[in-house]
């Protein structure tokens, strides 16, 4: 088999902030079906052992201080608080080979022209949904196309002194970390006697930037990120018949639309990908009001970013010392969440708040606070919420 190869890079701008990975026992990989990026689980608080109930890394406590522990944290030094994010995709530019003689130009001139048409740009709309409807961070949108359509649609039903006023009660948001986002588009064909087999992959790389220092930052470490189209469909279906150097029948590569249809699913798979890690290293964190025997009362929910099903490790802060209780499942109700310890830490404060618990209430105090952080994405969230089929 003759192998040809087309690079197109795609620079894409995002940049973001967050905390830390979290220890592998904690987290599930889910492999792709060829090998790429692997979606990251965090595992069902069932299936911990003692030695996995430990906070997570990086988990950000200092800062405590800066907290007034109402359901909106205003003071963005308070690690409860949510942090606001711009996401940026720049132009596309491609790079072709030189080195292609007789026939297989074609082909390669075909694919080009089909993968180079993929504006990765456009899904910068899809990106910014993905990352808000998870309520763990703040997206500024840049589509200020639509912004701008719906306005004149308010002032034209509202009256200008109505949206004033709307406005003038509203405080703007101030943009806390931009996440960049690099894009390498690559496509290859491998020329058989009688078949012929198309392939592309994405690959995207992310980078987190404090725009007011121009700092890039070291985290969240999202790394980077591969995804090849036999990740999205079987293998088989991409062969192709080539004859006298053009497409005859098979997968038509030489069409765009069919081919943005496969870089659509591949984007969409990469941003699952991308999701998971993010939400890997920007953990969500609720303060527990109370233990009930296994039940445990917390003071946030939906409105900061606790999921249905979360896993969370369940701690005690106290004189600036992080010290695990259990791991819980977690469901959130808007502003609050209920969930249940499903096992408790072996350690003498896990057994004397245990006690506690089961004889009434433990209520923690202002000296001996107690937080709940979770582990990372739960599977049901990526089956009803993403594109993920599990096999992949």
């Amino acid at each position: 088999m003759k192998l040809t190869k087309l690079a197109t890079l795609v620079a894409v701008g995002i940049g973001l902030v967050g905390c830390n990975s979290t220890p592998s026992q904690q987290t599930v990989s889910k492999q792709s079906n060829a090998g790429n990026s692997s979606l990251i689980i965090g595992k069902s608080a069932y299936d911990f052992k003692n030695d996995d109930i430990e906070v997570p890394a990086y988990f950000n406590t200092q800062g405590l201080q800066f907290c007034s522990y109402e359901p909106e944290e205003k003071d963005s030094r308070c690690p409860l608080a949510k942090k606001t994010i711009r996401l940026y995709f720049g132009d596309v530019a491609t790079d072709v080979s030189k080195n292609l003689e007789g026939k297989s130009s074609d082909v390669f001139n075909a694919m080009h022209s089909s993968i180079g048409s993929f504006q990765t740009k456009a899904l910068e709309n899809t990106l910014e949904n993905q990352f808000a409807g998870v309520n763990r961070f703040r997206i500024l949108t840049r589509d200020t196309d639509s912004v701008n359509a719906a306005m004149e649609e308010i002032l034209a039903d509202e009256g200008a002194s109505k949206v004033a006023e709307k406005m003038g009660s509203r405080t703007p948001l101030s943009t806390d970390y931009i996440m960049k986002v690099d894009v390498l588009k690559t496509g290859d064909m491998l020329f058989g006697s009688t078949q012929s087999l198309f392939q592309t992959s994405m690959e995207m790389s992310t980078g987190v930037i404090d725009p007011y220092t121009r700092e890039k930052i070291s985290y969240p470490n999202i790394g980077k990120i591969r995804v090849s189209n036999f990740d999205v469909r079987a293998k088989d279906t991409f062969t192709t018949v080539i004859a006298n150097g053009e497409y005859y029948r098979g997968f038509n590569y030489t069409s765009g639309k069919d081919v943005d249809s496969v870089m659509n699913e591949m984007a969409s798979r990469g941003f699952d990908i991308m999701l998971t890690r993010l939400l890997k290293e920007m953990p969500a964190t609720a303060q527990v009001m109370g233990i009930k025997g296994d039940r445990i009362s917390l003071d946030r929910g939906q409105n900061a970013g606790v999921l249905p099903n979360e896993t969370m490790v369940v701690f005690e802060y106290s004189a600036g010392f992080v010290e695990p209780i259990g791991v819980a499942t977690v469901n959130p109700s808007m502003q609050s969440a209920q969930g249940k310890i499903v096992r408790w830490k072996d350690s003498k404060l896990a057994e004397n708040v245990k006690d506690e618990a089961e004889a009434g209430i433990y209520r923690p105090d202002r000296q001996r606070r107690i937080f709940a952080v979770s582990v990372g994405v739960p599977i049901e969230f990526m089956k009803e919420r993403s594109t993920w089929a599990q096999e992949g």
